[in-house]
């Protein structure tokens, strides 16, 4: 019986030895070739053409906001004109008819 052990753990054993042997084959003929994580967000960071359109987008999307507060900021100032006018046109409106109340008492 104590051979059958033996026996058991020499298996045991060489099949340990054999799956790491492979396990280290495998890892210097094709894992130390493949590529990390970190290297891979560095690629994609870098190297993707997604990133310049991002950055172009980005761009666009400042240049807009920057363009509608322009317009917003002209379109308060012209409203405010427009009630300018408005003002100007109703007091116009009362002077012509106040000229035209002396012209027919005349």
């Amino acid at each position: 019986m104590s051979d059958t052990i033996i026996h058991f753990w020499e298996n045991i054993a060489t099949t340990s030895i054999g799956i790491i042997i492979t396990m280290l084959g495998f890892w210097f003929t094709i894992g130390k070739n493949m590529v990390t994580k970190a290297e891979v967000v560095e690629i994609i960071k870098n190297e993707s053409p997604y990133s310049q359109d991002r950055q172009f987008i980005m761009e666009r999307l400042a240049t807009n906001k920057e363009t509608q507060a322009a317009f917003a900021s002209a379109l308060q100032r012209n409203t405010e004109v427009m009630n300018e006018l408005k003002v100007q046109i109703a007091t116009l409106g009362k002077t012509l008819e106040a000229l035209e109340d002396r012209i027919e008492r005349s």
